[in-house]
């Protein structure tokens, strides 16, 4: 390799090894596993430095084996597409020792330190934790300079923390997949237990009378309530597993008309009133959405002490906005209690339940850039404002 009168043991200029390794750290930003981020590291190590023996070995039981090799070196590798089957070095060899040592440091390479015929007289080591080692290495025999081993650690340390970031991710991954499965199957088998009680309460019920009868009464009630909490959880964990929203234009009607439609089924003894026709209004949001007005006409209706509760559900189109008010004729909610309802784990004055159903409207409301509020309904009772934008022809 050829010296430099301005640079005597580097051959790329100071600005280059700026802008390759600023390449890198952007290549690193956006790498998905540990492949590619050794591929990556021995690419810039190979540029930045002008060492063109570089290695990305990566950490096994039994000692260190090459998961990328840099193409000058690929020349004396036997097995170019499996480095690690010809590159490796045991536990307690020369470089396990700078593996564990924890700290960038400059080696003199002999023949029988050598894991390949390279011409291979020194280089640069760079631990990267638990997850192996990076090196560069050269055919002189000179050291290298402050610069190049500064270079070296930046870029072990833009590595290291990468590849910290890739673990991450993958582990809170597995626990995403983990939570999907049990969700789908903690929701799947106890909607179908609870559709069997609710079943069997109902043919139980022909069959009682007196206080037998209030007992059944109670187990479909109870039944119904499950179901709806677990619904309402269901769509809860599918909040709180998101990190990206995408909404795209949703139809409003028929999404008022299914869940009113199931209010009314579920709670035959409820009055609910809806618009004559609803137009064609189309808002951003995504397939959550029924869930917003499920569980805000499930509070007015199950949080009502009429004997025969009244819920109206009106909807206003503002243009660039729409409106849907929900109001009841129940006791109503304090005023030191309107906002607090929508807050987690907060609930009305009168409620027994968990609390998360507002929280949730709350939620999917926030993430559609819309807005929800509170009032109060003449003469009693509470009504709730739902804020949502209208979809655009372009959306």
């Amino acid at each position: 390799m050829g010296m430099d009168s301005d640079f005597p043991s580097c051959q790329v200029a100071p600005d280059d090894q700026i802008g390759e390794l600023y390449v890198a750290t952007r290549r690193l930003m956006t790498a998905e596993d540990q492949s590619e981020v050794a591929t990556t590291a021995v690419e810039t190590a190979t540029a930045i430095l002008d060492f063109p023996f570089s290695v990305f070995w990566e950490a096994t039981d039994s000692g260190l084996k090459a998961e990328a090799i840099s193409d000058p070196l690929r020349e004396h590798v036997e097995v170019p597409d499996d480095p690690g089957q010809v590159l490796r070095h045991e536990r307690g060899s020369w470089l396990w020792d700078h593996y564990e040592s924890d700290e960038t440091q400059w080696v003199l390479v002999d023949e029988e330190k050598a894991a390949s015929d390279a011409p291979l007289h020194g280089g640069i080591t760079v631990p990267l934790a638990e997850y192996g080692l990076l090196t560069a290495g050269t055919d002189e025999r000179s050291e290298p300079t402050e610069r190049e081993t500064q270079l070296a650690d930046i870029l072990g340390k833009n590595v290291l923390s990468t590849l910290e970031r890739i673990e991450r991710e993958q582990e809170l991954k597995r626990q995403r997949d983990n939570l999907d499965l049990l969700n789908q199957i903690v929701r799947h088998d106890l909607t179908n237990h609870l559709q069997t009680i609710s079943g069997r309460a109902e043919l139980l019920r022909d069959q009682c009378s007196g206080d037998a009868l209030e007992h059944v009464d109670g187990i479909r009630e109870s039944s119904q309530a499950a179901a709806e909490l677990l619904e309402t959880a269901g769509d809860l964990a599918t909040v709180m597993r998101q990190t990206d929203w995408e909404t795209e234009p949703v139809a409003l009607g028929p999404v008022l008309s299914s869940v009113t439609e199931d209010i009314t089924a579920t709670y035959s003894d409820a009055q609910v009133t809806v618009p004559d026709e609803y137009s064609s209004i189309r808002i951003q949001a995504d397939e959550l959405l029924s869930s917003v007005f499920r569980n805000v006409l499930t509070n007015a209706v199950q949080h009502n002490d009429s004997a025969t509760p009244s819920v109206v559900v009106d909807v206003i189109d503002d243009g660039d906005v729409v409106h849907v008010t929900v109001a009841d004729d129940g006791p109503g909610i304090p005023d030191e209690q309107k906002q607090a309802v929508f807050q987690r784990g907060e609930k009305r004055p009168d409620s027994d339940g968990t609390g998360v159903g507002l929280y949730l409207v709350r939620t999917l409301v926030d993430a559609y850039g819309g807005d929800v509020w509170v009032e109060d309904n003449e003469p009693t009772g509470t009504v709730v404002g739902v804020t949502l934008l209208t979809a655009t022809d372009g959306s």
